[in-house]
């Protein structure tokens, strides 16, 4: 049996039920459950104790991994292989085997919260994940990559392979910078009361990032200062180039869709792309000047960070909105760049609900691959269908032009058009599994507008040329 088709059965069996609403609902849950937890680990902005730490992780594993993933996943299915659309085996055997760890890291995080004493398994939880998520965005890249040197070199693509590959160093220096550079000193402290806190603070030997306070012992997490250049860039560095690059290709995709279909008013276009950069400016502000950060900048940096993420998730949803074929792509895409981007700021230093919240980078990194590469492919099949409608138009003028009835000649050469268009559609649809996202209503307004009147300038130019 071929990987497509027994993926296929299997999706239909774990995923019997698929919705686009339910999808997006969940994710805004997700969003509002991973913009708590941010406020909780960064810059002590939220306090929590250990009843509240229980409750994060089990509203995370639970709403995140457990409803969340069911039906993120099942819309996943549903996006790559609806509309008469096929999954190749590549993409087919990469959808199984994040089924199959998703789910697998649920049941050890099920077994963490039953099972405390088990909080050792977290870090491998967050290990898996983190890599799993870096070979998912190494691995597109490189498609994206052979897709622009083979098909289509346009500056779109181009862009699409320099986020994907920006996500991957982002996640590798994560990991670097958190589990290679920091280390973890163990001392005894009789007589305390059980707490997290996350201090940040320099001191001579470096710094101290974090304590994880217990009644007989606390384990402090240091970055040696040996190391603290190596620390800054990775902690730093790749995150904020993502960030931008994600920002780019996400306005750029968007002005192009925009531009073509005028889905979005401009103005309100130009707030959904600018905003987004503008907050988080105005957060990092202390850090790019160089002053000390002050009390009301903590929660601005933060907010400013979910505010990104939600507003690159919006301006996907509104392009997405008025139902066009690529809806399902630009929806997935939309999801995993909202969770990705907030998920990601989520430290992956806090044990339970720090950790369960941060690992969500391998199901939102899936989602915005699998949604930035279909949309990419299908924007590519527009250029080429928009060639064919052209070639097509022109190739037939000349035997049209001798109709007895313009009308009669524009009505017949639409529907050569069409049904050129039509066939061009269905041979890229089989050669990549990828709909274009032009509808028949685009292809006739395009027709109308664009290609017809380069057909009536050259029956008038021969006419001319005649007389």
């Amino acid at each position: 049996m071929k990987i497509p088709l027994l993926v296929s059965r299997i999706d239909d069996a774990i995923f019997p039920v698929t919705s686009r609403r339910a999808s997006v609902i969940l994710s805004a849950a997700i969003v509002a459950l991973l913009s708590l937890l941010i406020f909780s680990v960064r810059q002590n902005i939220l306090t929590y104790d250990n009843t509240l730490e229980t409750l994060y992780f089990i509203l995370t594993v639970a709403i995140a991994w457990g409803i969340g993933s069911w039906f993120l996943l099942g819309y996943v299915k549903q996006a790559t292989t609806s509309s008469g659309t096929r999954r190749g085996a590549f993409v087919s055997a990469l959808h199984l085997a994040v089924v199959v760890t998703q789910f697998s890291l649920l049941a050890v995080m099920l077994f963490v919260i039953f099972d405390r004493s088990s909080e050792y398994m977290m870090p491998y939880v967050n290990g898996i994940t983190s890599g799993f998520a870096i070979l998912i965005m190494g691995a597109f890249a490189f498609k994206i990559l052979r897709w622009y040197r083979k098909y289509s070199r346009k500056l779109i693509i181009l862009l699409y392979f320099f986020t994907a590959a920006s996500i991957a160093v982002m996640l590798a220096s994560d990991l670097a910078a958190k589990f290679l550079i920091t280390y973890s000193v163990q001392e005894s402290a009789p007589g305390e009361i059980s707490r997290e806190e996350f201090l940040y603070r320099n001191f001579e030997g470096g710094q101290l990032v974090k304590k994880d306070i217990e009644p007989d012992y606390t384990v402090s997490y240091i970055v040696p200062l040996a190391s603290m250049p190596a620390f800054m860039i990775l902690n730093n560095y790749p995150g904020l180039a993502s960030l931008l690059l994600r920002w780019g290709a996400t306005s750029y995709t968007l002005n192009l869709y925009n531009r073509q279909r005028k889905r979005v008013n401009g103005v309100i276009f130009l707030i959904l792309i600018v905003l987004p950069i503008a907050i988080f400016v105005l957060g990092q502000s202390p850090n790019l000047l160089g002053i000390t950060p002050e009390p009301w900048t903590r929660p601005l940096f933060r907010g400013g960070n979910i505010a990104i993420g939600v507003l690159f998730g919006l301006a996907f949803l509104a392009m997405a909105r008025k139902g066009s074929p690529v809806k399902d792509y630009l929806t997935v895409a939309a999801v995993g760049v909202m969770i990705l981007t907030i998920a990601f700021g989520i430290t992956n230093m806090q044990q339970t609900f720090g950790i369960a919240g941060h690992s969500l980078v391998l199901l939102s990194s899936y989602m915005f691959a699998i949604g930035l590469y279909y949309c990419a492919v299908s924007v590519s099949h527009d250029s080429a269908l928009r060639k064919e409608i052209r070639r097509s138009a022109h190739g037939a003028s000349a035997d049209l032009l001798e109709s007895a009835g313009t009308a009669e000649m524009y009505e017949e050469l639409e529907q050569m058009v069409l049904k050129a268009s039509k066939q061009h559609t269905a041979k890229l649809l089989s050669e990549t599994g990828v709909r274009p996202s032009l509808e028949e209503s685009d292809v006739k307004q395009y027709l109308d507008k664009v290609v017809l009147p380069e057909v009536r300038r050259d029956k008038e130019v021969g006419h001319g040329m005649t007389a």
